[in-house]
C-alpha cells in the first residue's frame, strides 16, 4: 500500500521541483510585506472589489504534518492526497460491497489502473490535495481554478444558475458556487466514475456529489473542507479539510503527463 502511494507521489514531486525553479520571482503587490520585504502570510486576508474574501493566488497543499505520508525519496506529501480516510475510523468510511471489492482490486494491482499512471486526468477531489500548485482567478460571477497538473481547469459559476440536470459525466464535473459569509461553498455534480479519490484508489460512482467550502483565514493560507457524498459507493458522507499555503511571488507552468511518458508499456 505504501509503495503505491510513494510511487505516484514521487512522480508528481519531481515535476513540482522542476517547475519551482523556472519562473523568476515577481513580487505580488496584493500581499502585505514585512520591513525586510518578506511576505507576511499571517496578515489579514485580502478583500475583492465586491467586498468578498479574495481567494486569488497560487496555492499548494500542505505536506502531512504527522510525518506519516512520505514518498520514495522520504519527502512528505499531502495527507489526503494519499488517503481521504486518514483521519476516519473504519465505520466512518465504510464502502458498499462493490466499492470495497474494487478498492481491494486496485491495491492488489499496485496502482497499475490509476488514471495518473496512464496520463488520464486526476479528477476531483484529489486535485484539492495533489502535490502540484493550482491558481484561483476570482471574479464576482465566475471563479476559475487552473491546475498545473495536466494543465486542466475548473469553472465555478457564481451567477445563480441551477446545477446541470442530467449532466454528461465528466472528469471535473459541473460546479456552481455561492458565498456563505466569508466561506465560498462549491457544489459539484456530473462526474464520471473513472477517477480515484486518492492515491490509494478509493473509488466513487457517477452519483458523487462533491461539496467544497473554501475559507481564507489569513493572507497566506487557504482551507478547503471537502465533503464526499456518494450513496452508491459509501454508507455515509466523508468529510476532511485540506490546508494549503500561498505560493507567493511565483506562477504556474504548463505540465503534461504525456510528455516523455514511458510507463504504460510496462502495464501490459
Amino acid at each position: 500500500m505504501n509503495t503505491i502511494i510513494a510511487a505516484l507521489a514521487a512522480t508528481l514531486l519531481v515535476f513540482t521541483a522542476e517547475a519551482s525553479a523556472q519562473w523568476m520571482k515577481h513580487p505580488d503587490s496584493s500581499i502585505t510585506r514585512t520591513p525586510d520585504g518578506q511576505p507576511n502570510l499571517s496578515a489579514g486576508a485580502p478583500k475583492a472589489a465586491d467586498g468578498k474574501p479574495d481567494l486569488s493566488g497560487v496555492w499548494l497543499a500542505d505536506n502531512d504534518p504527522t510525518g506519516s505520508r512520505k514518498n520514495v525519496e522520504n519527502s512528505l506529501i499531502p495527507r489526503y492526497f494519499a488517503n481521504i480516510a486518514a483521519d476516519l475510523k473504519p465505520e466512518e468510511a465504510q464502502l458498499h460491497p462493490w466499492a470495497e471489492a474494487l478498492f481491494k482490486q486496485r491495491l492488489q494491482n499496485e496502482g497499475k489502473d490509476s488514471p495518473g499512471a496512464r496520463c488520464h486526468p486526476t479528477g476531483m477531489p484529489q486535485l484539492d490535495s495533489i502535490p502540484l500548485p493550482y491558481k484561483i482567478v476570482q471574479t464576482p460571477r465566475l471563479i476559475m481554478i487552473l491546475y498545473e497538473e495536466n494543465t486542466v481547469f475548473r469553472q465555478i459559476f457564481l451567477d445563480g444558475r441551477a446545477p446541470v440536470k442530467d449532466p454528461e459525466p465528466r472528469w471535473m464535473g459541473y460546479s456552481t458556487g455561492k458565498w456563505d459569509g466569508d466561506t465560498l461553498v462549491v457544489d459539484t455534480v456530473g462526474f464520471n466514475d473513472r477517477s480515484w479519490l486518492d492515491a490509494m484508489g478509493h473509488p466513487h460512482s457517477d452519483a458523487l456529489h462533491l461539496i467544497e467550502r473554501f475559507r481564507r483565514p489569513d493572507a497566506g493560507h487557504l482551507e478547503v473542507q471537502v465533503t464526499i457524498d456518494d450513496p452508491k459507493a459509501y454508507t455515509k458522507p466523508l468529510t476532511y479539510t485540506v490546508k494549503t499555503t500561498l505560493v507567493h511571488d511565483e506562477d504556474l507552468l504548463e505540465y503534461f503527463c504525456s510528455d516523455n511518458e514511458k510507463d504504460v508499456q510496462h502495464f501490459k
